[in-house]
């Protein structure tokens, strides 16, 4: 009889053993689920990171996409200088036989065919009449001449033609090694730009310690003034890359140089170590691959779409 009471106990026992048991393993399962949740939490972080736009929204803002490529990129040396004229596109010009100034036909300002008669003279041995003409089109930049004058071998008229000028680029000993004749310039002022080459190197006209690369400039536009400031990009080499994006579609989020990856109507952002740019394109080292398309235009809406969202999510 007396058995049975310490059956009991001993069932008692047993049972709060197995209740602290479960008890205990419940709880480190619930643990176990907050570090999960708390994991999961950060996958759901990385997993929002995604801004979805459909394919008309993205032509209204300007969004454009392109493939991840192979090609080559550009070395470049940043070189300053001014612009100047052709000296084959300016003349001074005197009368050929020494004589009184009978007629002039042009003044400062006026332009000029070839051929056409600047002023008539009346030569000093023969006494007979001779023309003075424009040797090139061009306009009149300066007058030394007038009717009655004796033209005692002075200049009289100059004419220049600035439909073709120069930039003269300074080359200081530091880059001299890299920069040679027939390299590619691509030359900046304001907003306006122009490729052309490096027709020839020179050295300095007033014994200054740099060379000169004098490079044809096409002023069709009237654009390039003389003495104008120019930044030229003088291409010296090239590297082959096996990924390049363009400038444009690199930003900066969240302390890292990404790239937003699109597929179908999603732009995810993709970290990416960068290398070399000539300004245009740039080398992408690690982080995309060959055909990927990404954000070529407008980059930054895609930025700020994500940013936004995060601020969302931090209130």
């Amino acid at each position: 009889m007396n058995k049975f009471p310490q059956l009991q106990a001993l069932i008692i026992l047993k049972v709060l053993v197995l209740s602290v048991t479960l008890m205990m393993i419940h709880g480190t399962v619930s643990a176990g689920d907050k570090r999960a949740g708390g994991d999961s939490h950060e996958d759901d972080k990385h997993a929002g990171e995604v801004v979805t736009m459909s394919d008309e929204t993205a032509v209204q803002n300007g969004i454009t996409t392109t493939n991840v490529i192979a090609g080559d990129i550009a070395l470049s040396t940043t070189l300053y200088g001014r612009i100047s004229a052709d000296p084959s596109s300016l003349s001074h010009i005197r009368a050929r036989f020494d004589g009184v100034i009978k007629n002039v036909k042009v003044n400062i300002g006026d332009t000029v065919k070839k051929g056409d008669i600047l002023a008539v003279v009346e030569s000093n041995e023969s006494l007979k009449s001779y023309s003075i003409v424009s040797p090139f089109d061009g306009n009149v930049i300066a007058r030394h001449a007038n009717n009655g004058e004796l033209s005692n071998g002075q200049v009289l008229f100059s004419l220049a033609n600035y439909k073709d000028v120069w930039a003269q680029l300074t080359v200081f000993s530091q880059h001299l090694g890299k920069i040679k004749d027939g390299q590619a310039v691509e030359l900046r002022h304001a907003n306006f730009e122009q490729l052309s080459e490096i027709a020839y190197l020179t050295p300095s006209a007033d014994g200054s310690p740099h060379s000169l690369a004098n490079v044809t400039v096409d002023n069709s536009s009237g654009y390039w003034q003389l003495g104008t400031l120019v930044k030229a990009q003088v291409t010296t080499a090239t590297k082959a890359v096996c990924h390049m994006v363009p400038v444009t579609a690199v930003q900066e989020y969240e302390d890292k140089q990404v790239v937003f990856v699109n597929h179908d109507n999603e732009y995810k952002p993709r970290p990416v170590q960068l290398g070399v740019t000539d300004g245009r394109f740039i080398e992408v080292i690690s982080g995309i691959e060959i055909g990927e398309r990404v954000v070529a235009t407008n980059s930054y809406l895609i930025k700020a779409d994500l940013e936004k969202s995060e601020a969302g999510h931090d209130h």
